[in-house]
């Protein structure tokens, strides 16, 4: 379909591991429904992931997973998508999560990462936040959809992650202009059916 030249990707961040779990949200949505998806509310894991003598370098804390809720307006149904994490049995793990309020969406999406991701920061056109973990000049990459001037909505996720944790996240994202075309889009197809088929017109008038 023409309408997903509209969404744009950021790269994904981090690194990939040689043992790992590739996620892409958007594989749940489907062509036909995918235009209808928002973003709902996202969940974040941190802590000190479980180690051993090999891999020192994983002592320090990082964001350990991800799960996101998304709604679809088409069929009025929510879509929570696994956790990707890792083994969250480690004792001092973590967590938050941000449900959005009607008419607020995610944009603006922070990352920092060394040999895993140590800060991740989203921000809702509302102002509100959800983060883990600290700012680091030395660590933090830029991301092009909070450069941008129009308004942008984040879309959904994709990523790598391994039985320690997120190692590696990336979204898609779309300027809220052109997400208010695609909403119209079903609107403008059911009127030019209805134009077209009156008697079906004239069965849903009734």
């Amino acid at each position: 379909m023409f309408t997903r030249f509209l969404f744009r990707t950021t790269p994904i961040y981090g690194f990939i591991p040689r043992e790992k779990v590739r996620f892409y949200d958007a594989d749940l949505f489907g062509d036909i429904n995918s235009n209808y998806i928002v973003l709902k509310k996202i969940k974040l894991w941190y802590g000190t992931p479980m180690t051993n003598e090999r891999e020192e370098r994983l002592n320090q804390k990082m964001i350990l997973g991800i799960q996101c809720l998304y709604y679809d307006y088409f069929n009025g149904e929510y879509i929570l998508t696994e956790p990707h994490c890792g083994d969250l049995n480690v004792e001092d793990v973590e967590s938050k999560e941000l449900e959005l309020k009607e008419n607020d969406y995610f944009t603006k999406f922070y990352i920092g990462f060394n040999f895993s991701i140590t800060h991740i920061k989203f921000i809702t056109k509302s102002g509100r936040i959800i983060e883990f973990g600290e700012e680091n000049e030395k660590y933090e990459r830029p991301v092009p959809l909070n450069l941008e001037e129009e308004p942008q909505i984040i879309y959904s996720f994709s990523g790598y992650y391994n039985k320690y944790g997120l190692y590696a996240l990336g979204c898609r994202y779309i300027s809220r202009r052109d997400f208010k075309k695609l909403r119209m889009i079903g609107i403008l197809l059911l009127r030019h059916f209805f134009e077209k088929n009156e008697s079906e017109k004239k069965r849903w008038s009734n």
